[in-house]
């Protein structure tokens, strides 16, 4: 005579009532099973409480054991690592704002300030942050006709960025620029002596905006004989200002203090 086996759903609230080696079973299984002859071994299942969850991940295993909690222990979904970073302070980023025109070029990065801790443990500003101006001619390039000479600024243009010129604005050279007043007026001026920073034997930097009669304003450094003129529109000055607007806490480190 065979024992039958219950299984799924249905079979967890008896197999908890049979033991191995007896003859008598529940009463619902005796009621459609005879008595057994002889002694019958029956095998306990290999299963363990039902875990299941329709929000858990099992891993393996077929569904029945799902069901009944074998196979795999249940396992919950790992979040998948991002691939994306978030710009954290451990992490350096660079970006700048841009300016081609036909004969030289001017692009705007922003320097953080510097930290420095002291005694008690503070944090404290050493140096202010900067708006770094950079400043590169056009290499000479053939524009129509194919006669003419070389120009700069011709067709398929590039930026000799390995000579460049550059001057680092301050927060309040910044807000000097942001006035207006003066570049609307005769011209604002002004200068970096290389020599008080312990760079003897540079020349003096020139950096001069002057406002044309056309509204765009005009980009002039000067150091010694070397010269580069951008003319910057309207548009271009307004990102710029925006972007002076942004940058001047923080290259005071205000933002760090209330971080």
């Amino acid at each position: 005579m065979f024992c039958r086996r219950l299984v799924g759903p249905a079979s967890q609230p008896f197999w908890g009532r049979v033991r191995e080696g007896q003859r008598l079973v529940s009463g619902s299984i005796q009621s459609t099973s005879q008595l057994l002859s002889a002694p019958c071994p029956v095998a306990k299942p290999d299963c363990r409480a039902a875990a299941y969850s329709p929000r858990t991940f099992v891993s393996g295993g077929t569904a029945d054991q799902q069901q009944s909690g074998g196979g795999a222990e249940p396992q919950q979904p790992q979040p998948q690592q991002q691939q994306r970073t978030n710009g954290g302070p451990s992490e350096r980023v660079f970006t700048n704002f841009a300016i081609y025109k036909g004969r030289a070029a001017m692009a705007v990065r922003l320097i953080p300030p510097a930290f420095t801790t002291s005694d008690s443990g503070y944090r404290v500003l050493d140096r202010d942050g900067v708006m770094l101006l950079e400043f590169a001619n056009a290499n000479a390039g053939y524009g129509p006709p194919a006669s003419a000479p070389p120009r700069a600024g011709g067709i398929n243009r590039t930026y000799n960025w390995g000579a460049k010129m550059t001057f680092a604005l301050t927060p309040v050279e910044m807000g000097e620029v942001l006035a207006g007043d003066k570049i609307a007026g005769g011209g604002l001026t002004l200068y970096h002596d290389p020599a008080k920073l312990g760079r003897t034997g540079e020349p003096t930097k020139k950096l001069t905006l002057k406002q044309m009669p056309d509204g765009n304003i005009s980009f002039n450094i000067s150091a010694g004989p070397d010269y580069i003129q951008v003319p910057v529109s309207k548009a271009e000055f307004e990102v710029l200002k925006s972007v002076a607007h942004y940058a001047i806490p923080r290259l005071l480190g205000f933002d760090t203090a209330f971080a």
